[in-house]
């Protein structure tokens, strides 16, 4: 789906996934405040939101097979559009691991860690402004609101 804006379209992806019964979202350490963000960028033209999903998380996790189950909401932010998707991980990622960003974006080279958190309300404040613009959604979903 390609929504026409004058501006950018910008995905965030909840990537999650249930360890023993525990739901969890995958987060790095935010480079611009305490905190943990999500991956995300910015969709290029012409291009579908589900298409720029899966590219965001090749360049910035490494991360191949995902399941995009739905989007979670949007939210204008100046003249960005920014688009939540609620999306499953495949099986046997590890409980931290480190990527290399790729692709031509201002964080191409970066090295992010990724680790995983509980999905609970503590993401209200462990996100950094701007992630956490749609927890209670990504509560309601795994029945932890």
């Amino acid at each position: 789906m390609v929504i026409p804006l004058t501006g950018r379209r910008k995905v965030f992806a909840y990537v999650t996934r249930i360890t023993n019964g525990t739901p969890e979202l995958l987060v790095l350490d935010s480079l611009d405040e305490p905190g943990h963000e999500v991956p995300k960028g910015a969709a290029e033209e012409g291009e579908s939101l589900e298409d720029a999903v899966h590219r965001e998380l090749l360049e910035e996790t490494g991360i191949t097979g995902v399941l995009i189950s739905r989007q979670l909401g949007s939210t204008d932010w100046r003249d960005e559009r920014q688009l939540f998707f609620l999306v499953e991980a495949p099986p046997g990622l590890p409980t931290a691991f480190e990527h290399v960003v790729t692709g031509g974006g201002i964080d191409a080279g970066f090295r992010y860690r990724f680790r995983w958190l509980p999905i609970d309300t503590a993401l209200h404040d462990r996100l950094v402004q701007g992630c956490n613009r749609f927890v209670d959604e990504l509560l309601a979903a795994f029945g932890t609101a």
